[in-house]
């Protein structure tokens, strides 16, 4: 992977795929990969937080011009962006044998996919922001905010609902700043794998996700063997190392979402597995639709939602379609609640993905002259990529061995 020029460290406008596969170079594949392919085949590594793209009809709006011409939009990119999240994400996939890593390519001053979709309410903290925050949130049209999340989050959303699909572990590279608000110094790693919530109240925010969902299945989104395999290798290597600090998984995270995602999804096999008469029916496929809409972006979902778990009113002619619904709803509610262990074998189960947030410092993979970018620490990337990969291949060669041999032997692990 070569070192960027620095003409390439300020945004592009360029038209770009919001969100793409990059491929390990052919000269940098590893030559025998440590891992079996039916194991490789089962990771995912991404990164949300290091795209440059700002398309110009944006950067050259009215609204948008003068926070170009100021500096202020160059200002929140800096801040913004995941300095260094690519090399990271690449050099893991590299020593992995992975055919490459997942890459959202949107800047994040413009769009972050890692929070619900929307426009972000004056004053909201990191946590409670949404999508769209500023300062393109205070300025942008409702027009250009709504092409901003069918153009792009919903096409994100899109790809990386594919990439995960089946895998057994999501790991996400993102970087932070040195210092905390104290002036106190960060961690050189940290290892995120809980709510935000869920850390602070034991519970998530009612409405956030649908009741049926397990708060606790967001105690921990990754197996804490696997976190702790990557925290012992990289603090072998010297590299200070935290788990959920200085802050947790924002609910808006994939990360969080994917839970209850990955939940519904086996809720519903196992559903339709035991009533097959009832697949594809309308009053069904509309309950399922509202609990997979873990990214809030389903109009008919919200108003569903609605109905049932606020009361609200059906709009005049729908209320015989919602009260199916509501029937469906219950049938399904019932399923759950009289397979009391569902949740406990589920959340054990070996095939359960894990998903992991890993943050580094981004002092050890960019220097900065003042707060400008100038100069990317490659050889500390490669390193810490090599790392978190040997860390990997430790789990599944010492801690997930019946798992190894079942998948190499052709068996579905129960």
């Amino acid at each position: 992977m070569r070192q960027p020029r620095l003409s390439e460290l300020r945004y592009t406008t360029k038209e770009t795929a919001p969100f793409e596969l990059v491929p390990v170079a052919p000269q940098d594949r590893v030559a025998e990969p440590r891992l079996p392919k039916e194991v490789r085949r089962l990771i995912v590594i991404d990164t949300v937080h290091d795209g440059t793209f700002i398309p110009e009809q944006l950067v050259s709006s009215p609204e948008v011009r003068p926070l170009e011409k100021s500096g202020e939009l160059w200002r929140h990119y800096v801040v913004e962006r995941d300095w260094g999240a690519n090399m990271v994400a690449y050099h893991l996939a590299r020593a992995l044998g992975l055919e490459g890593h997942y890459r959202t390519n949107t800047a994040r001053v413009m769009m972050d996919y890692n929070r619900f979709p929307g426009s972000s309410p004056p004053k909201a903290d990191h946590f409670h922001r949404l999508a769209i925050s500023k300062p393109l949130a205070d300025v942008l049209t409702y027009d250009q905010k709504r092409e901003i999340l069918e153009r792009y989050y919903d096409r994100i959303s899109d790809g990386m609902e594919q990439a995960i699909e089946g895998k057994l572990i999501k790991i996400a590279v993102h970087t932070y700043d040195p210092y905390n608000l104290s002036l106190t110094e960060r961690p050189e790693v940290s290892l995120i794998t809980r709510s935000e919530s869920y850390q602070i109240n034991s519970h998530l925010p009612f409405g956030l996700f649908d009741p049926l969902f397990p708060d606790a299945l967001v105690e921990s989104t990754c197996e804490p063997v696997l976190r702790d395999r990557i925290a012992l290798t990289l603090e072998k290597l010297g590299v200070r190392v935290e788990h959920n600090y200085p802050y947790c998984l924002p609910d808006g995270s994939l990360e969080v979402r994917c839970q209850p995602w990955m939940f519904f999804q086996h809720l519903r096999g196992l559903f339709n597995e035991r009533y097959p008469d009832r697949v594809g029916r309308p009053s069904y496929e509309r309950v399922w639709h509202m609990l997979l809409n873990t990214n809030h972006r389903r109009a008919d979902s919200e108003v569903l939602f609605g109905y049932l778990h606020r009361f609200r009113r059906p709009s005049h002619g729908a209320g015989a379609e919602m009260a199916a619904s509501r029937r469906a709803y219950e049938a399904i509610a019932e399923f759950l609640c009289e397979r009391p262990d569902l949740v406990e074998r589920f959340r054990r189960n070996p095939r359960r993905m894990s998903a992991l947030g890993i943050e580094v410092r981004k002092d050890l993979l960019w220097h900065f002259d003042d707060e400008d970018p100038a100069m990317p620490l490659v050889d500390n990337a490669r390193t810490i990529g090599e790392k978190i990969a040997d860390a990997v291949v430790t789990y599944f060669e010492k801690d997930r061995q019946e798992l190894v041999r079942q998948l190499v032997g052709g068996r579905d692990p129960d």
